[in-house]
């Protein structure tokens, strides 16, 4: 194989790994915000099989929580953290 076909396939393989990574991207939240990623087993999201949380600031809860299995079929749910008062 020459040169140049070697500098093309590595190109492709390159861009689908990346285009692959971002296709996979989680939302980072943002200042006393968790974000959740819920699994289901199937289309009809009747069953969580997992659940993957990040939270942003003291107040919140989940600090980077996970538990079960991940699939395709996923939900993502940005939620405030409460404010705490002094």
């Amino acid at each position: 194989m020459n040169t140049l076909k070697k500098f093309v396939v590595r190109g492709m393989l390159l861009s689908a790994l990346i285009c692959g990574i971002a296709a996979y991207a989680v939302p980072m939240p943002g200042d006393n915000q968790e974000v959740y990623v819920t699994y289901y087993s199937n289309a009809a999201k009747t069953n969580v099989v997992g659940v993957h949380g990040i939270a942003h600031g003291s107040t919140c809860d989940a600090w980077h929580a996970t538990w079960g299995a991940t699939t395709s079929y996923s939900t993502v749910t940005v939620e405030n953290c409460p404010t705490i008062y002094d």
